[in-house]
């Protein structure tokens, strides 16, 4: 763990979900998608608790939406985010507290390398608010987290996880594959 920093995911019943898991579930030619999708489901259903993102998250989400698959496909995306009674979206700039976290984040964390500003408001959100669990691919995220769950979470499932979440997915008209 780089010198100065704290693991700050530490509280029980919550997660917190950044912008590869959200784009790589909706995008189904994405490398990553098979693990997205059965990781964002498991949110949804409530198994890590209450499920956050907030919108400097969704910000970046759309915006790479949109670059790589349109406008339309972002607005989709967007609905389906912010529709959502089980996905709570969180506004970084109605809180100068986590703003002013983010921005010392940001200039103590400058050297490394991957992390961005938004990855900042991320952890000062954690930190505000006790989150648990961080559902992200982004590696750089690792010293500064209890609990990260990304690439390889879908190898965790037993089979019957694997199945409920199947089960959900074809209610949702997702495809897992």
């Amino acid at each position: 763990m780089p010198e100065g920093s704290k693991s700050i995911f530490t509280a029980e019943g919550s997660c917190f979900i950044d912008t590869g898991v959200f784009f790589a579930a909706y995008n189904r030619n994405d490398v990553m998608h098979s693990e997205a999708t059965p990781l964002l489901i498991s949110a949804v259903l409530g198994w890590f608790g209450k499920a956050y993102t907030s919108t400097y998250v969704l910000d970046e989400t759309l915006t790479l939406t949109k670059a790589k698959l349109g406008g339309r496909e972002a607005v989709k995306l967007a609905d389906s985010v912010t529709s959502s009674r089980r996905i709570t979206t969180v506004r970084v700039e109605e809180n100068d507290d986590v703003l002013g976290s983010a921005f010392e984040k940001f200039r103590r964390l400058l050297r490394v390398r991957g992390l961005s500003f938004t990855d900042c408001t991320t952890l000062a959100l954690g930190e505000k608010m006790g989150i648990r669990t961080l559902l992200s691919f982004d590696k750089n995220f690792k010293p500064f987290v209890s609990l990260l769950l990304g690439e390889g979470y879908r190898s965790t499932l037993s089979r019957s996880q694997e199945d409920l979440l199947g089960r959900a997915a074809d209610k949702l008209g997702i495809s897992l594959k």
